[in-house]
């Protein structure tokens, strides 16, 4: 009797573990590790706050790491979490040539990655972008509409290196020539996606230029600091400013009257993509490759739909 009912003692015990640990179709949440570029970009942060929101709401543990811009630093953070045993990682890069090596290391020992916001130049990871070569036409596309007869047209470029600042300055670059030949591109800097540099540049260009129809950014942090350059140089009037981000002070901007365009990358939307890649990783599908965000342009006429 007594070995009878320490059988089933056992028996219930081996069951309750069982239970436990987990005994239906469902995959335990591994821990995701988010690799950050540097808190000094507002999209990337927005991003990571958006993505911090789903991962709370679903229940997942999330670990960040930041690169303070230094691509030697990612890379060590990335080999050092594929030797604790890591195996879902989003990546905003620092650099996007410089980390493959060491994302493809990580792929080939069973690491899934999503890139998000930059893109990384390796078919080894997965990527959530926003169609930045579509951010440069949709600029293109107000500006032809708008712009004089023989309008001098200025660029404040990102950072060059990056694929996502060359698709958005070709974008513009392509579509503008193509419907306005009259417009003449005069000079293209890169600001790196800089307040401070997308003052300074201004300010050289108000010095060497007489004639300042149109300042077009890569963000709207260059155009903020193209707009204070012309407002302290009283030259913001009739010179047409666009930018990419929506960020408040840009929609403030546009209501002011001081900046024409901005363009909105969906933050939620484009984190909402990453965790489905990752979910869909989790449950063994891995197919779908690359998502593309789309943007919304946004100027005087809908700008008031944006503001908080």
């Amino acid at each position: 009797m007594v070995a009878t009912m320490m059988r089933r003692a056992l028996a219930f015990f081996i069951i309750a573990c069982f239970l436990a640990a987990g005994c239906g179709r469902e995959m335990p949440k591994e821990k995701i590790f988010f690799l950050m570029h540097t808190r000094q970009n507002r999209y990337g942060l927005l991003l990571r706050e958006e993505f911090d929101k789903i991962a709370k709401e679903q229940g997942r543990f999330v670990e960040y790491l930041e690169a303070d811009g230094d691509a030697n630093v990612q890379i060590e953070q990335l080999e050092r979490i594929v030797r604790d045993g890591a195996k879902l990682v989003v990546l905003l890069a620092v650099d996007e040539n410089k980390i493959v090596p060491a994302v493809e290391k990580a792929a080939q020992a069973g690491v899934y990655i999503v890139a998000a916001h930059r893109h990384v130049m390796s078919d080894q990871v997965c990527g959530v972008y926003s169609d930045e070569y579509g951010a440069g036409q949709m600029q293109a596309e107000y500006m032809e509409r708008n712009l004089p007869t023989g309008a001098h047209v200025f660029y404040l470029q990102g950072t060059s290196e990056l694929l996502s600042s060359r698709l958005r300055w070709e974008g513009f670059k392509d579509r503008c020539l193509a419907k306005r030949p009259d417009i003449w591109i005069v000079d293209r800097k890169d600001g790196r996606y800089n307040r401070e540099e997308g003052r300074r540049i201004t300010e050289q260009w108000i010095h060497d230029y007489s004639q300042i129809d149109a300042i077009i950014c890569a963000n709207d942090e260059m155009a903020l600091g193209a707009l204070t350059a012309l407002k302290n140089a009283r030259r913001a009037r009739g010179c047409m400013i666009s930018g990419i981000d929506a960020m408040t002070e840009a929609l403030d901007a546009i209501a002011a009257g001081e900046m024409r365009q901005t363009i909105k990358q969906d933050a939620r939307k484009q984190a909402q993509g990453v965790y489905q890649m990752i979910e869909a990783s989790r449950r063994g599908g891995r197919e779908k490759r690359t998502m593309n965000i789309p943007l919304i342009p946004i100027t005087k006429d809908n700008f008031s739909q944006f503001r908080n």
